[in-house]
């Protein structure tokens, strides 16, 4: 346990996460809502009867979202202060409903028990693990052989637009389409359905990434970020951040056609093989 909160995660984001920022930064907003909407396409009629977990549900904001969406989504992480939050925040915003959720501590980089759910949820995790793939094939084991099962993925997207963040988060890699369906299909399971999404995102960030490398150029080296500028960067003015959630707003009735062909993340469905 020791060895995993020093490698793959910072604790200490907990507490900035927890004030605040999860809840009302526009890029965590665009994130519940494209997931909210890609779990009820994909589940129907029973969006409010299958079983789901989230693995790797940090302070549980993404999860107790869902949940009040109706779905039924138990919570599950390898840090027992993010799981203490996790409930906290359910109680508060689910009330009784939370009493029915399930809150477990499970490394998904060692062997798991057998889930007893339809569908596990891998939100932005596997990016900060030496080995994606032995992690997405405990989770397959773990699903068992129904038909039915599925694992919902989210990471960042593109090498090329690494940034201080990616090493402020730990981040081991950022994937493609390609490298994605490949750590996927290696691990057992069909990928159904894969998209880019924050496709507003791309260009921006491209940008900043080469005004970071012209600058650190004439700096003579890249200047070092740490964890406290999280909280400074995390939260835009209201205005910006109420602006930036109405523009990544426009990509959904694309998202729920075809998918996107560029985006800063990437979402991919994959079930069962």
């Amino acid at each position: 346990m020791a060895e995993t909160e020093s490698t793959y995660f910072d604790p200490n984001e907990f507490a900035v996460r927890d004030d605040g920022l999860e809840e009302r930064h526009y890029w965590h907003i665009h994130r519940k809502r494209v997931l909210a909407h890609e779990l009820g396409t994909y589940l129907g009629e029973d969006r409010t009867t299958a079983r789901l977990i989230e693995l790797g549900c940090g302070i549980g904001t993404t999860t107790t979202h869902l949940n009040a969406e109706g779905f039924h989504v138990d919570y599950s992480d390898v840090f027992p202060r993010a799981l203490e939050l996790a409930e906290k925040n359910a109680r508060r915003r689910l009330g009784p409903a939370a009493e029915t959720r399930e809150f477990r501590a499970r490394d998904v980089t060692q062997p798991l028990e057998a889930l007893a759910h339809r569908g596990v949820l891998l939100l932005d995790v596997i990016e900060h693990l030496p080995d994606d793939v032995a992690a997405l094939t405990h989770v397959r084991e773990a699903l068992g052989d129904g038909e039915d099962r599925f694992v919902l993925v989210t990471v960042p997207a593109f090498q090329f637009l690494w940034s201080p963040w990616d090493d402020i988060e730990k981040h081991k890699r950022r994937y493609t389409r390609a490298s994605l369906a490949h750590a996927l299909e290696a691990s057992g399971f069909r990928v159904e359905r894969m998209t880019f999404f924050f496709s507003a995102l791309f260009w921006a960030a491209l940008a900043v990434k080469a005004g970071r490398t012209v600058r650190d150029t004439l700096r003579g080296g890249p200047r070092p970020y740490v964890l406290e500028e999280l909280t400074e960067a995390g939260f835009t003015g209201q205005r910006l951040n109420d602006a930036m959630v109405g523009i990544l707003g426009l990509e959904r009735p694309f998202l729920r056609r075809r998918g996107l062909p560029l985006g800063t993340s990437i979402l991919a469905l994959a079930t069962v093989a």
